[in-house]
């Protein structure tokens, strides 16, 4: 499992040094952060982030799944409701690390 980093930027900017993206990375969460996915391959991948916790109807709440174009680079938030309450993380898998770069983003 790897943290993935945090840049946040200042009046200057940041250089934002994407990394390769790991099984079972996590990322923290919540106001003002952003997931940056680039899918440098020539086919979409997945990325889900869990959503920890049950449904008023009492049944697991569905995880959330982004579609990432191939060649594309997107910004997801990482919204409060991706917290686990066990490590306060939201835990991300991929369907292909190849070629896929990311880093987190705060606001």
């Amino acid at each position: 499992m790897a943290e993935i980093p945090v840049r946040t930027p200042s009046f200057e900017g940041i250089n934002l040094n994407l990394t390769a993206a790991a099984a079972n990375d996590t990322a923290k969460c919540g106001a003002g952060y952003s997931l940056l996915v680039n899918n440098g391959s020539g086919s979409p991948m997945t990325v889900t982030i869990a959503v920890p916790g049950n449904t008023n109807y009492g049944v697991a709440a569905p995880d959330k799944v982004f579609t990432i174009p191939a060649g594309q680079l997107w910004s997801i938030p990482l919204l409060d409701v991706y917290r686990d309450p066990a490590d306060r993380m939201a835990h991300l898998t991929w369907s292909s690390t190849t070629t896929v770069t990311r880093i987190v983003t705060k606001r």
